[in-house]
């Protein structure tokens, strides 16, 4: 069991400078005269602990040390190769500092290849308690009333978390391979360099030696007997019999998805999706305010121009759509929800619904200004997360009830210009505006640029087109040019401003600088 103060690990990664691998060694040391490790080779001595100096508080003798509980599944002989294996203490600070953090643990922590078993944070109320017991001196025992051994305790510290390791350690997979004689050899000189290499190098022959970051996506045995899933039934006679499961299921929430080349629209929705409507609690005003403008508005509609109008929560809105609407997988209007018995290949004014997927080309200074949707660099691998798998518990809140759209209609009141303007561009393309992310999916009639729709009108074909629709073939590649010269030209047009800006503020700073001389 390793003993860390929460607050002097914090203190040491701060200043922690090093291989984040290699724990700050004084620190250590200070760590193991305040705290106290213990391996499990103590345990026989677990009530006798040899005189030492006191732990001692930065802030006074009354404060009580915050610890952290590191059951280490091992003997530890050795803290400072413990540590090391945990990643060392800065390591360990990043996982204490983040509630949902695995601490993991390579027992081979100078192999890169080596695969981590993950410890659980848990709560706790627990006291660390020193207990010392001092014995008469030989020349009085037997003369004098004294008892023969005095024991005094003394509170540590409280522990309030504990890492524990309950979980299987992922499948080990060694850089080795088999010589002419049989025997194993390591390969890792060869795949793994801790330093730069010459270009030539790249020329080289080298192992194949490629594992996966991870083997297993759980870390905990599952009792399911070589069972098929129930889901998986529906879909064994396309499936192969040695595959268990490419990917999780789709969530639908029993909508109806069609592709381009359908026979004929659903004329209506599944009964399960209007009566998990009155499971999830939506109320008609919310659903009537949706039908109102697939009836009256437009017939096709993107979930995002319906959230940005409606202000109507994502989380209440995919239980609305599939008892009004249909949905697009493939074609011209892929991604677009379409009102039951509309059949957008068969009119023609459909083509203004069009979808144009549309990606932002990180160029002149694109990529600074769009943000992405998801960023990779904060990426976790699933086992370095708790509870990753763990059934959540459902919650009510406000946003959940009746009459929560007038309270909130009131609440937006306090909303600025510039914050309903950036709700639109989630679905409107205008210009002087930058996309919000870098993928886009826009309907023709939502890009407000006059030169666009000047180009659409010109652009028509007498039949629809599972590539193009009702316009005739080249038409997306010329829009999405269109939208980046646009986006460009706005670009460099801001920046003209900036150094403009920028050179009369230097002027004014230099005009104040001389005036300032003068006097």
């Amino acid at each position: 069991m390793i003993l860390i103060d929460g607050l002097k690990l914090n203190e040491s990664i701060e200043g922690d400078t090093s291989d984040e691998h290699l724990p700050d060694m004084e620190a250590v040391q200070n760590l193991h005269q305040e705290a106290g490790i213990e391996g499990a080779q103590d345990q026989e001595s677990a009530g006798e602990m040899e005189e030492g100096d006191e732990a001692r508080s930065d802030k006074g003798e009354g404060r009580v040390a915050s610890l952290v509980c590191i059951e280490y599944p091992g003997v530890v002989q050795n803290p400072d190769k413990a540590i090391k294996t945990l990643g060392g203490l800065k390591n360990i600070g990043l996982v204490v500092s983040e509630a949902n953090r695995r601490l993991e643990l390579r027992f081979r922590p100078e192999d890169i290849y080596c695969k981590p078993t993950c410890g659980e944070r848990h709560s706790c109320s627990s006291f660390v308690v020193r207990v010392e017991r001092k014995r008469l001196k030989a020349s009085l025992r037997g003369k004098s009333d004294k008892p023969e051994y005095i024991h005094t305790t003394k509170v540590l510290g409280m522990v309030t978390s504990c890492f524990r390791f309950n979980n299987l350690c992922d499948f080990q997979y060694l850089p080795m391979q088999k010589s002419s004689d049989g025997s194993n050899v390591s390969i890792y000189p060869e795949v793994f360099f801790n330093k730069l290499v010459k270009s030539d190098w790249i020329e080289k022959k080298a192992p194949l030696f490629l594992p996966p970051a991870v083997f297993s996506r759980m870390d905990l045995p599952q009792d399911y007997q070589y069972r098929r899933e129930a889901s998986a039934e529906k879909t064994a006679a396309s499936t192969p019999h040695n595959i268990i499961g490419r990917t999780r299921q789709r969530r639908s929430h029993h909508a109806i998805f069609v592709t381009f080349d359908v026979d004929k629209v659903p004329d209506g929705p599944r009964d399960i999706a209007l009566s998990h409507m009155k499971i999830k609690f939506i109320d008609k005003e919310r659903y009537l305010l949706v039908e109102k403008m697939f009836n009256e508005d437009r017939p096709i509609w993107s979930k995002n121009a319906l959230n940005a109008i409606t202000r109507i929560a994502s989380d209440r809105l995919k239980f609305i759509l599939p008892a009004l609407s249909y949905y697009f997988t493939t074609g011209p209007w892929r991604n677009q929800w379409v009102r039951f018995k509309y059949d957008p290949r068969q009119d023609q004014n459909a083509g203004q619904y069009q979808t144009l997927d549309y990606r932002v080309r990180l160029q002149g200074g694109a990529r600074h200004k769009v943000a992405a949707k998801r960023s990779y660099a904060n990426y976790l691998l699933p086992y370095k997360a708790m509870n990753w798998s763990k059934p959540k518990t459902s919650l009510i809140n406000k946003s959940s009830l009746s009459g929560a759209s007038e309270a909130k209609a009131v609440e937006d009141v306090e909303e600025t210009e510039e914050e309903l303007e950036k709700l639109k561009d989630v679905y409107l393309f205008r210009k002087g505006r930058i996309p919000p992310y870098r993928q886009m999916f826009y309907q023709y009639c939502d890009i407000q640029i006059e030169a666009v729709q000047k180009l659409l009108d010109g652009s028509k074909a007498s039949s629809c087109s599972e590539k193009s629709g009702w316009f005739q073939p080249g038409t997306e590649e010329k829009l999405r040019n269109m939208l980046s010269d646009i986006i460009n030209n706005h670009i460099s047009e801001e920046r003209l401003k900036e150094l403009e800006e920028g050179d009369e503020m230097d002027q004014a700073d230099t005009a104040t600088e001389s005036e300032t001389d003068m006097e």
